[in-house]
């Protein structure tokens, strides 16, 4: 009789480590698959994250281009134009400090699928990758604007042609402008990229 009292708590001990024993298994899976998914989820990231850098650079050496009237970047590298150089630099630096908006929003969405959340991951790739157009969009228009708008306030001053001439102090001031002004437009670049996944995700 004095055994019962004890028995019958331990059976439910043991009941309770049966039902609970399976539990940890599926954890295990369940965090090795997301962790595999994040793996897989990274790489394809990296590889987009490159792709884009390359286009950044085609497309800031186009803009510059474009900006001195369609003379050859590489051209003015090769003869050791620093002027140029710094431009073109400033100008790649600045397209990648907007487009790395958008990446941001895409990073999170990947780090909601690997949680499993659905809706969330969705939601916030969406909303990555429609400001990442809107960051190339951006991105180009802003550089451009910038330099014509810094062109008609020193009307005394020829950019184009100083910078042809290797002007590095022209080089370094617009370099500097350029990087700074990216700087804001990027910020409000997220800003929207934000709006748009919290627009999305109250639609899903």
């Amino acid at each position: 009789m004095l055994t019962t009292p004890l028995f019958v708590p331990a059976l439910a001990l043991l009941a309770s480590a049966q039902e609970t024993a399976p539990a940890a298994p599926a954890a295990q899976d369940s965090g090795l698959v997301a962790g595999l998914l994040g793996l897989v989820l990274g790489v394809l990231q990296f590889i987009v994250a490159l792709s884009i850098a390359a286009f950044a650079i085609n497309k800031g050496f186009a803009i510059v281009s474009k900006m001195l009237d369609g003379l050859n970047i590489w051209a003015e590298v090769k003869k050791r134009n620093v002027a140029v150089a710094l431009l073109a630099a400033g100008v790649v630096i600045s397209y990648t400090n907007v487009i790395g908006g958008g990446i941001e929003s895409m990073t999170t969405g990947l780090k909601s699928l690997t949680s499993f959340d659905l809706g969330a991951g969705i939601s916030a790739i969406v909303g990555g990758v429609l400001n990442l157009i809107v960051a190339l969009i951006v991105a180009g228009f802003g550089i451009s604007v910038t330099f014509n708008v810094m062109d008609k306030l020193t009307t005394d001053i020829n950019e184009k042609d100083e910078l042809r001439g290797g002007n590095v102090a022209i080089g370094v001031v617009y370099a500097g402008i350029l990087v700074g002004v990216s700087q804001m437009i990027s910020a409000g670049v997220t800003g929207i990229g934000g709006a748009v996944t919290k627009l999305i995700d109250s639609l899903i």
